[in-house]
């Protein structure tokens, strides 16, 4: 019958769109029957795909041997995908659990509290980014804890700093082992119960220690780990211009895999932003320092102990997203080469004392499979158009639709239903493409020589730098000029390289994603500098304001850095030149008012001295970050993206 072979992807799309929404997201069952659909849908795609385009093609000649090739890609990325799928048809929530601790705790007499030290690590950042983090943990709200700075820079100036703000100041004859060697030379100086690790960029809300204490009561806790939230847009967000509302590109991960993982006992150590136990450490020697990534081989070593990482998924320490496109190749690399670095340690994935299910979900699976599968199926079609060698053999488009068209959506549909929205398909697209150019090298060279290469601090402040990375931009340039050349050359019936109507077709379908993808790649590699010397810290703060002119207002503080804030001003209040804000717990601060834009007001603080500074600090971090973006709708979306393209 005509137009039958769209029934199956009509289908699925109607099920995701009608269907999907109205289950109950954090049910297992629920998560279970979604994943279920999708990986029948995948199954039906397999089966099709081997019997009638593979099975036939002859892997001894050059055409046979590409279509095996491309087949073998595809079946890592669908296995890569079932794995992730099976981790995700569970969830956690441990807030309310967190709720009673921290109602039993602030019950409970101070010196009956166990003892927490709080470290933060440092190598080569300024006092930009050193600052708001070590007044943030200064202001605490626990009676009974200790601030470490652990300066691997060694830098009298910042030893200065922190006596003047009262902390502690760690620092060691050298920087063997990096930052795990740093806060191992930490534990032999200092002897509390438990203790804090965040990195020198993440400031600590006031009550990040009423809200994880208590979830070491359980003796089987050995690590509360927090997810990262940024004060500061992604290179993505920035470079592409859309600002703080899209996900940013690590909320797919802290909001949605780590307690996917937590709900199997299987999360792992993130380093910055934990709560680890001083005895569990030691029963493994502290911080391991065979691997790059030395907190998630924290968190294997632990298993084997019978310890586990508890997730707590809330905005509980913020911190600075990579300020540039050179520091964010830097951090991913790292965290390539340490998750590839596992399958080689005795105490790694394939080491003994783990189970069959830990193995699987610890192995660097998306390192090895998703980043260079990323790459390959933009190269994919342009072999087809450049050769002719085609991907697939004894297909026609009917076929496609009725078998390609359905997995896309019965892959793509499930994940953005149990992701909440925070898997965004182009945009992730995009984003894994630009990394893949810099990660695949990274991949290659790890498999063949795991070790040696020296950890490297992600660059952050003044430090970060910007630019362009040449060698990534250059060759997602030569992708685009490849893929649109491609397709160009069989558009001419003199120049065409495949004859094939409905097979030029489909060249042009993945074509266009691919390039669409590349654009975005390209665009989101140039950096676009930051306008800001401070960061604004998001939130959703209610404040009282005494106007100059005497109105006084409740107004919504939007976001604030130590130089002003952005307000939400009631529109029955006339807006005044300079205000006071009554902030709990802190002398009024003034303000002038430098803009109105009738329902906001932007203000800058007229702080008296330092010590008014500092107290403004430590306001700022206990008011709570905004960690609900409101996203973009799809048509704002696209004319951000088009206005990016355009200028």
């Amino acid at each position: 019958m005509p137009g039958s072979e769209w029934a199956a992807v009509l289908l699925v799309i109607g099920v995701c769109v009608a269907i999907l929404p109205s289950l109950p997201r954090q049910r297992t069952w629920a998560r279970s029957l979604v994943v279920a659909m999708g990986m029948l849908v995948a199954a039906r795609y397999l089966g099709w795909r081997f019997s009638e385009t593979v099975r036939p093609a002859d892997p001894t000649t050059r055409g046979g041997l590409w279509i095996w090739s491309v087949f073998l890609f595809e079946l890592a990325a669908i296995f890569n995908c079932a794995v992730t799928y099976l981790m995700l048809t569970r969830t956690s929530d441990h807030s309310a659990e967190a709720d009673r601790h921290e109602w039993r705790l602030r019950r409970s007499s101070p010196s009956a509290l166990p003892r927490v030290d709080v470290f933060l690590c440092t190598y080569n950042e300024g006092i930009e980014v050193l600052e708001g983090p070590i007044l943030a943990a200064r202001g605490l709200d626990y009676p009974n804890f200790d601030v470490w700075v652990l300066d691997d820079g060694r830098r009298p100036w910042l030893r200065d700093f922190c006596e003047a703000k009262g902390v502690g100041y760690i620092t060691r004859p050298d920087n063997a082992h990096a930052k795990a060697g740093n806060i191992n030379h930490a534990l032999a100086v200092t002897d509390a119960e438990l203790f804090v690790v965040l990195d020198a960029d993440f400031a600590p809300r006031r009550d990040l220690l009423m809200r994880t204490v208590g979830f070491f009561e359980d003796p089987k806790v050995a690590i509360v780990q927090l997810p990262h939230h940024f004060l500061n847009a992604d290179i993505f967000e920035m470079n592409l211009g859309l600002g703080d509302q899209s996900p940013n590109e690590q909320r797919l991960f802290f909001d949605t895999v780590q307690p996917s993982r937590d709900a199997w006992d299987c999360a792992f150590c993130c380093g910055s932003a934990s709560v680890q136990r001083r005895s569990a450490l030691a029963e493994i020697g502290n911080v391991p320092t065979g691997s790059v990534t030395e907190d998630i081989l924290s968190s294997l070593l632990l298993l084997r102990k019978g310890y586990i990482t508890r997730f707590l998924n809330e905005p509980l320490a913020f911190g600075l997203s990579p300020e540039s496109v050179k520091g964010m190749f830097v951090q991913r690399q790292r965290w390539c080469r340490g998750g590839i670095q596992l399958m080689f340690l005795k105490e790694g994935v394939l080491g003994p004392g783990l189970t069959p299910l830990q193995r699987l979900f610890f192995f660097p699976i998306d390192w090895l499979v998703q980043t260079p599968v990323r790459l390959f199926g933009v190269l994919v079609p342009i072999v087809y158009l450049w050769t002719g060698l085609s991907p697939l053999v004894g297909a026609d488009v009917s076929e496609l639709i009725d078998y390609q068209l359905p997995v896309l959506a019965a892959l793509t549909g499930p994940m953005i239903w149990l992701s909440g929205g925070r898997y965004l398909p182009l945009l992730s697209t995009g984003f894994s493409l630009l990394l893949s150019f810099r990660l695949v090298p990274t991949i290659l060279s790890t498999l063949i020589k795991p070790f040696g290469e020296p950890f490297r601090v992600t660059p952050k402040g003044s430090g970060a730098g910007q630019g362009v990375d040449g060698f990534a931009r250059g060759l997602a340039l030569t992708l685009l000029g490849l893929t649109m050349l491609g397709l160009l050359i069989n558009a001419r019936p003199e120049t065409q390289v495949v004859s094939d109507p409905e097979h030029r077709t489909a060249a042009l379908f993945f074509s266009a994603g691919n390039a669409c993808a590349l654009v975005l790649a390209i665009l989101a590699g140039r950096d676009r500098g930051r306008r800001r010397t401070a960061e604004r810290y998001r939130t959703d703060a209610r404040i009282i304001c005494e106007g100059d002119n005497g109105t006084w207002a409740t107004a919504g503080l939007l976001d604030v850095s130590v130089g002003g804030a952005r307000l939400s001003w009631p529109g029955d209040r006339a807006a005044p030149d300079s205000l006071r804000l009554h902030p709990s717990g802190v002398d009024p601060i003034r303000a002038a008012v430098v803009r109105d834009d009738g329902d906001c007001l932007g203000i800058r603080f007229d702080l008296a001295d330092d010590r008014q500074r500092d107290a403004v600090l430590q306001w700022i971090y206990s008011v709570g970050v905004d960690a609900k973006r409101a996203p973009l709708s799809p048509a704002r979306l696209t004319r951000r993206l088009v206005a990016r393209c355009l200028g």
